[in-house]
């Protein structure tokens, strides 16, 4: 009997089945293989191989391998052709490859007027500093939207590269440049300070690791972020030769004996630096804050309709954004009006005439909105009145299907489904936390909607950080002063 029982007890034991080690969705698009062997063409091949029988690839991490020049040429030339176009990668790391100048310009080709690539590692590489090979990565990097760089140690770089890079790179997407162990003296100092106080700097982050710039180097970098750079939120200048005294070549620059005193010793310099970042934090905030003030009250009070400009047949409005393919707006810009003659009337307005303030000339509209957002540059307000007086700029009515949405933070308290989120530029899900007082908060209070990690960035402060890059009102912008 109980061989019986036991016998039947078991036939009812669920069986065990080995299954395979689940993978994200968004691993999937991954490709990882550091060290692994890959060496020249034939590495490569493998790679494009592996790319191929993906559906998309937005990761190519290869580092610590020897692909070289040839290697380096074989993948981007895959990259670069028809076929690699379609794989929308956004990192490429290509450090420890052996990689020289020849494969540096396989690179430079794939990344003109590449959209997609965001981040590109190349440390620890044999590039040597070629003036014609720092001018055609310079030019890639202007047509394209690669935001971060990355070419420490390569020592091989040196002043030559600085040299002829940095007078040509305009690229208003780039937010990140790291040079470490570059091999560069005080002599590459002049460069850096011409591109950090000019209009074409959008830079966040600087690392000047572990060169020789020394005393002299390091004071004109610092005295320039001081005097004219506003972008800047980070700059390493760790073991640059400041410790060592100045030696016979870093005699008198001509500068006040008070400031060259002031930065020999590197707390002093440090200190500086560590102020004139803070307060590059604090107008940025302040920027920010007043750029998205002064939207909300100018699109209420510019954009108005305005039917005795409008064609009959254009007054009929999509309920779609520019975004969509369905958008057919007639754009009636407020600055048509500027210059023209304006006739004061001495008529008393009607019950049903418009808000005094849009009786005004334009040009005084324009100036009492501008007391709105005094921390803003005159370009910065343009802009913003551009983008605010202009109906194509309206969000959706009806959303796209490419639309998407915040995800909630699960754990957040009185977390329930609900009707469309309020607040955003565009469309949000229809997910609300409801509050225990009654009403109703935006599913992505404060930027966090996945958790107080941010682990998943909301939507909507997504939507904001790119209106701000697009109206350039990320930094704060210094008027009525030459820089040179």
């Amino acid at each position: 009997m109980d061989a019986f029982m036991l016998s039947g007890f078991n036939q009812h034991v669920p069986i065990r089945r080995s299954s395979a080690p689940k993978v994200s969705l968004a691993a999937r698009s991954h490709i990882e293989s550091m060290d692994a062997g890959l060496a020249s063409v034939s590495g490569a091949q493998e790679v494009i191989k592996d790319v191929l029988s993906r559906r998309s690839v937005t990761k190519l991490i290869l580092g610590h391998n020897n692909l070289g020049d040839e290697g380096c040429e074989e993948l981007f030339g895959f990259l670069s052709s028809e076929a690699g176009r379609k794989y929308k990668i956004g990192e490429i790391s290509l450090n420890s490859n052996s990689i020289g100048n020849r494969g540096l310009l396989a690179i430079s080709r794939y990344l003109r007027d590449n959209v997609a690539l965001k981040e590109l590692f190349l440390q620890n590489n044999a590039f040597v500093g070629d003036p014609s090979v720092a001018v055609v990565l310079a030019l890639a990097i202007n047509t394209s939207r690669l935001e971060t760089i990355s070419l420490s140690s390569n020592s091989m770089l040196g002043d030559a590269f600085i040299a002829h890079f940095f007078p040509i790179l305009d690229a208003p997407y780039l937010r990140e440049i790291q040079l470490n162990v570059c091999g560069l003296t005080h002599d590459a100092a002049p460069h850096l300070v011409h591109y950090l106080t000019s209009p074409r700097c959008q830079l966040h982050v600087l690392k000047l690791n572990g060169n020789q710039l020394r005393v002299r180097g390091v004071g004109s970098i610092v005295r320039a972020i001081h005097r004219a750079n506003y972008t800047l939120h980070r700059l390493e200048l760790y073991a640059t030769g400041l410790s060592s005294m100045p030696d016979d070549s870093e005699g008198s620059s001509g500068e006040e004996e008070d400031s060259q005193a002031r930065i020999v010793r590197w707390q002093d310099v440090e200190n500086d630096l560590k102020r004139s970042l803070a307060r590059n934090l604090t107008l940025k905030h302040a920027v920010e804050t007043d750029a998205l003030r002064l939207l909300r009250y100018s699109r209420v009070l510019l954009l108005r309709p305005k039917a005795r400009d409008i064609p009959s047949a254009a007054k009929a409005v999509s309920p779609c954004s520019e975004s969509c393919s369905c958008t057919q707006l007639a754009t009636n810009s407020i600055f048509s009006s500027i210059g023209q003659p304006y006739s004061l009337s001495t008529t008393p307005p009607t019950s049903g005439s418009h808000f005094p303030f849009t009786r005004l000339p334009t040009e005084l509209q324009l100036h009492i909105l501008s007391f709105l957002a005094p921390i803003l540059s005159n370009a910065q307000r343009l802009r913003i009145f551009t983008y605010a007086s202009s109906p194509s700029t309206l969000p959706t009515l009806l959303p796209c299907l490419s639309n998407g949405g915040c995800i909630p933070d699960p754990a957040s308290p009185q977390f329930t489904m609900g009707g469309p989120a309020a607040g955003g530029f565009g469309m949000s899900t229809g997910i609300t936390l409801r509050k225990r007082g009654g009403g109703s908060v935006s599913a992505c209070a404060n930027g966090k909607c996945m958790g107080a990690g941010n682990s998943v960035l909301c939507r909507r402060e997504a939507e904001r950080s790119q209106w701000l890059a697009s109206v350039r009102c990320t930094a704060f912008e210094l008027e009525d002063e030459e820089v040179s």
